[in-house]
């Protein structure tokens, strides 16, 4: 229903482009929905994904957690007046003094993968919850973070017995696949991994209250389509399967899924031209590109649904799509196969689909082009 109240809503506007219009009535169903199909789990919304208010607002009213990662986050969250248990402060990578701040402020969960963050918890953030975060396999995700986060099983083990000496609680084991993760086997080999230190500490008189798998879960882009229900059934299997009768708690990070596909970006077409006369695509131009939200097409990791408005019907032809900076590397996208209407010239508009995650908050002032608007609509 998302695309129909956005279009509807843009359709009856003049909204100066680039825009994007956030429906955050689906934003709250997708919430209900991966709470139907994980009962038991608890849900920390990645923040980083869209941390509007109107978004944290609509999450906390439908008695969501946050998964926070910096200070500003936190404070978001705490000017809501989100109780701060119920925040998780899920970076890896903190300074001293915000480990400070967040604990003073009511934070009691923190994040490490390392025994340098480890003792910075210790020092700055006594008796409180810690999770290790696991080093996994990103494979299949259009968007992995594999290299930059976690620690490696053995070395888990060791930091979350250092955890126990220190007087902190270890409380979890976490770790991410990857963003729009395709594959499920990705979760199944990160749970295994998780069991395995999960039961080592069990034999060490340390009971974990919860394995975090992170974010991940897929939405719809032009190259996927995704069921939520066929996927938790199966991952649900797994995690039942892997820890048996003796399963923790399962926290949940989702980010993408949450916000993404309740999101459309409007956009003009700035120019439309070619190299050669004889070149058989044209470069289409649009008002908005890599440094303007969507940062994730590098290397066309990301492709969304791009819509001409009111030329569904005309014959198309091959483009590649770029952004209207000054700067190189903003060709959105030149390898993979978009078409747009043969007739589409300046001042045509087109609609971005799922575009609610990861594309404001990259919004830079780069070139001083305009900057990318959000705005918001509730229909229930």
């Amino acid at each position: 229903m998302t695309i129909f109240n956005i279009n509807d809503f843009l359709d009856q506007s003049s909204l100066e482009t680039p825009c994007l219009v956030i429906d955050l009535s689906v934003v709250r169903n997708s919430y209900i929905k991966l709470k139907k199909f994980f009962p038991n789990s608890l849900i920390y919304y990645a923040v980083k994904a869209n941390p509007a208010i109107d978004i944290i607002n609509c999450l906390n009213s439908a008695n969501s957690n946050f998964d926070v990662s910096s200070k500003k986050e936190i404070e978001l969250c705490l000017a809501q007046s989100i109780d701060p248990a119920k925040l998780s402060y899920g970076s890896t990578v903190k300074k001293d003094k915000d480990i400070f701040w967040a604990y003073n402020n009511g934070v009691r969960l923190f994040a490490f993968d390392s025994l340098q963050e480890l003792n910075k918890i210790e020092t700055h953030a006594t008796n409180s919850k810690v999770f290790c975060r696991l080093q996994v396999e990103n494979k299949g995700a259009n968007w992995p973070l594999s290299k930059k986060f976690g620690c490696s099983i053995g070395m888990a083990k060791e930091l979350m017995l250092e955890a126990k000496n220190k007087g902190l609680i270890p409380a979890g084991i976490s770790f991410h696949v990857g963003s729009q993760q395709t594959n499920i086997k990705r979760w199944e080999e990160a749970l295994e991994s998780c069991f395995e230190v999960y039961s080592f500490l069990k034999l060490q008189n340390i009971k974990l209250e919860f394995i975090n798998i992170g974010g991940g879960i897929p939405v719809d882009y032009k190259d996927y389509n995704f069921n939520l229900e066929l996927f938790s059934k199966e991952l649900n299997n797994k995690i039942k399967n892997i820890f048996n009768d003796d399963l923790p708690k399962i926290m949940i990070e989702p980010g993408r899924f949450l916000v993404a596909e309740s999101g459309v970006i409007e956009s003009e077409v700035v120019l439309v031209s070619k190299k050669d006369y004889q070149d058989n695509r044209r470069w289409v131009y649009l008002d908005i590109g890599r440094f303007g939200g969507l940062a994730e097409t590098e290397a066309e990791a990301i492709k969304y649904k791009i819509i001409p408005v009111n030329k569904e019907q005309f014959k198309t032809g091959p483009v590649i799509i770029a952004g209207p900076s000054c700067d190189g590397a903003d060709i959105l996208y030149e390898k993979y196969n978009y078409e747009l209407p043969l007739n589409i010239v300046s001042g045509d508009k087109v609609r971005i689909y799922s575009t609610g995650a990861y594309t404001s908050v990259y919004s830079s002032d780069f070139n001083g082009l305009q900057r990318l608007k959000e705005y918001f609509i509730n229909i229930n």
